[in-house]
């Protein structure tokens, strides 16, 4: 009866988080400067009239009140109609999943990645808390927190792909197109979390059920991966979800840079081009995934540690 209760209560704070975000989305979009109608027709240089302008408006259904184009906006986010993109003519929700694989892909791969290197920082450095290797890693970690991912993405390109081309700077098709703009969106972050988890198993290092695994006779190994880990693992899921969450909505900047056919690189356009279908549609899509993700971290939070249902 509790899991249930928990569940309805996020999915109403889902729904009223969503409502917030279309709301937000819609009066923003209409009061940022740019005409959706006049760029269209400019697009190609030549000079349009008045006349074509306001035909071109009515057609967009931009002449209508501000009131009636939100009520009719609003109705149509819970029915997933979300309208048809100024400049594709396609239906918006089936742009954006046919190129949403790309972006899980993306994602993915730069999960791991930024997994990788928190696990392997995060625990080498907590080990060897007072060698060269825990100044390493810290130095790593001020690093990786300092550099932007953009100016990492140029030093990347520029080192594997430009220099010693070993490795495509642009594209999509094989893993080798993968792996820069993964390293981008992983590397900074997992350097940032590694930093974390190592003060947090250095802290637990003092704890008493440490020394009493000692006492016992267990090996520092076994000490680190079946309890040190397990204790530390409730932020890590914490980490790793708001991280995934974040890659899926917010990795425009990698996309562009690196030609990703993905939603980043989708939603850069639409803004360009005042495309006002697809970036409302784009930010409750990605709302969406954003809180569902939340909640499945939530769930499993709760699932994991005994005293989170107690409370």
């Amino acid at each position: 009866m509790e899991m249930i209760r928990f569940c309805l209560k996020h999915i109403v704070q889902m729904l009223i988080f969503i409502v917030f975000v279309s709301t937000l989305t819609f009066f923003l979009v209409r009061i940022a400067p740019g005409d959706p109608a006049y760029l269209l027709l400019t697009a190609n240089g030549v000079p349009v009239s008045e006349e074509a302008l306001m035909s071109l408006r009515q057609e967009l259904g931009l002449t209508e009140s501000l009131g009636n184009q939100y009520v009719q906006w609003i109705a149509n986010v819970f029915t997933w109609q979300w309208g048809t993109s100024y400049v594709s003519k396609e239906p918006v929700l089936e742009e954006l999943l046919k190129r949403l694989p790309a972006t899980i892909e993306l994602a993915t791969a730069g999960l791991l990645v930024m997994l990788s290197v928190t696990l392997i920082l995060g625990i080498s450095t907590a080990v060897y808390s007072s060698g060269w290797l825990d100044r390493f890693g810290r130095t790593l970690a001020l690093l990786g927190s300092a550099i932007p991912s953009y100016w990492l993405g140029f030093l990347l390109i520029y080192l594997f792909s430009v220099r010693y081309g070993w490795l495509p700077s642009m594209g999509y098709g094989t893993w080798k197109h993968l792996v820069l703009p993964a390293l981008t969106l992983g590397v900074g972050m997992g350097t940032v979390y590694a930093r974390l988890l190592r003060s947090d198993m250095l802290e637990m290092m003092n704890h008493h059920f440490v020394k009493a695994s000692k006492a016992r006779g267990l090996s520092n190994s076994r000490i680190i991966l079946f309890q040190l880990l397990r204790h530390a693992a409730l932020p890590i899921v914490a980490m790793m979800g708001t991280s995934f969450a974040f890659m899926l909505g917010g990795s425009m900047i990698v996309e562009s840079i690196f030609s990703w056919p993905g939603l980043g690189k989708y939603i850069m356009k639409a803004i360009q081009n005042r495309d006002y279908p697809v970036i409302q549609g784009y930010v409750v899509f990605a709302s969406f995934l954003f809180v569902t993700i939340h909640f499945i971290v939530d769930l499993i939070s709760v699932l994991v540690d005994p005293r989170l249902r107690v409370r």
